[in-house]
């Protein structure tokens, strides 16, 4: 009997190619358009390599110093300083891993050392922590060690496409390379790195120490960030009430001025959205936002397809009364019309599902791009597994299918409830 259905409902979609054409279509926009909303939120904020642990992780991203015991409200703002970073966040007891890394992925100019062709790459200034607080896939060598950051060597790790556009190979671990006309040795090369990892991504690291960091207002501010690597979630209450400590602690050993954090450490989802140093994000309107452009994107759909498969109901009326006419129950013409809409519905998914996908590939740099990333040499490269969220296209997928019943299934009960004179008359 379901097959017969089906085989019904195929025949209709036929006779009727523009309409069906147009609500399968409606469909898939529908649902395309869901899905890329959910992808793009999915890769901001979903755990991938190299920043696997997302979920666990608190960021530092900018510090505020006010003058200490005055009455001026004024305050500056910028990156953390090396001098409170390590007083204030390496020294924390709670997390599994705390990292110290610059502010910025600058750019640098990168060649052999008998070569006459520089290229520019982006570089990040990082501790050894931190290649345990993100999870880099190394195809040769390894990272440099904390003795290598305590005694400020100039080492190096870089991605595939630098070792490639320069040495031609990714087996390069221990050979020479000029970064900025200075020597440095390679002991690690990494795959590339998307710029959608906005903590992780750069293309060179090295030892923070192998630079001298700029220190401003007793230490406070300078050029670097703290990443956290907590121990489980639950610890995040904890970490928190320990950074306040050592930074009271900090503070007291000051004399002209004090540092605040403007409630940071921030979990990931706040991090990204913390754009100004010298204000705190009103996350309740960030959510806001989501749910109004989330609830758009599901009203708009709904009022097309709940017009285009009721006006098409109303066309066929008079069919549905000619077959009460001969006999056939209202279960059997609601049955009918339940599978001719759960076809449009699945054609219309798989349609929608594709072109999401689509969208991601061909508009990934409109799409998943953000102005703190903008400036990189770095590519936006997407993995498909991160994209793939079966739990949110089932979701999309059932709304629609709830949709074009309502649509479909109202119009045909009322037909089965008229007279069939009535029914077979209309037009």
């Amino acid at each position: 009997m379901i097959k017969h259905y089906f085989k019904q409902a195929w025949r209709l979609l036929k006779e009727n190619p523009v309409l069906s054409a147009i609500s399968v279509i409606g469909t898939a926009l529908a649902i395309c358009m869901i899905m890329v909303i959910v992808m793009s939120y999915e890769v901001k904020n979903a755990p991938y390599p190299p920043e696997t642990n997302r979920d666990r992780m608190l960021y530092v991203k900018w510090v505020s110093s006010r003058e200490k015991g005055g009455k001026n409200t004024g305050s500056s703002n910028g990156p953390m300083g090396y001098v409170m970073a390590k007083e204030c966040f390496k020294a924390l007891q709670t997390p599994e891993a705390v990292t110290i890394v610059s502010a910025y992925a600058q750019p640098l100019l990168a060649s052999l050392p008998a070569g006459k062709t520089a290229v520019s790459f982006d570089k990040m200034l990082t501790d050894e922590a931190f290649w345990k607080v993100f999870d880099f896939s190394f195809i040769d060598g390894k990272p440099y060690t904390k003795a290598d950051v305590d005694a400020g060597l100039r080492k190096t790790v870089i991605t595939e496409k630098v070792a490639r556009e320069i040495f031609g190979t990714t087996s390069v671990t221990g050979k020479p390379i000029l970064f900025n006309y200075t020597e440095y040795i390679i002991c690690g090369v990494v795959k590339d790195v998307s710029t959608l990892a906005t903590a992780a991504y750069s293309q060179v690291w090295m030892p923070i120490t192998s630079e001298v960091q700029i220190e401003e207002t007793n230490g406070i501010t300078g050029a670097c960030r703290v990443f956290i690597l907590a121990q489980s979630k639950a610890d995040f209450p904890g970490i928190k009430q320990e950074a306040e400590r050592l930074r009271q602690k900090f503070n007291a050993s000051l004399t002209d001025y004090e540092a605040f954090y403007r409630n940071q450490p921030d979990t990931h989802f706040v991090y990204i959205h913390r754009k100004w140093a010298n204000e705190e994000p009103d996350m309740k309107s960030v959510v806001r936002q989501y749910l109004i452009v989330l609830l758009l994107l599901l009203i708009v759909p709904a009022i097309n397809l709940s017009g285009m498969m009721g006006s098409r109901m109303q066309k066929r009326l008079s069919e549905l009364g000619v077959r009460r006419a001969f006999g056939a129950t209202r279960g059997n013409l609601l049955s009918q019309i339940l599978w001719e809409s759960l076809l449009q519905t699945l054609l219309g998914g798989v349609i929608g599902l594709l072109l999401s996908y689509l969208a991601a590939y061909l508009f990934k740099g409109m799409i998943y791009g953000n102005s703190d990333m903008a400036y990189q040499l770095g590519e936006v490269s997407l993995n498909p597994v991160s994209l793939l969220n079966p739990v949110i296209f089932l979701y999309a997928f059932l709304f629609c299918v709830v949709l074009n019943l309502l649509s479909a299934m109202i119009p045909a009960w009322r037909t089965s409830r008229k007279p069939i004179v009535e029914s077979i008359l209309s037009k």
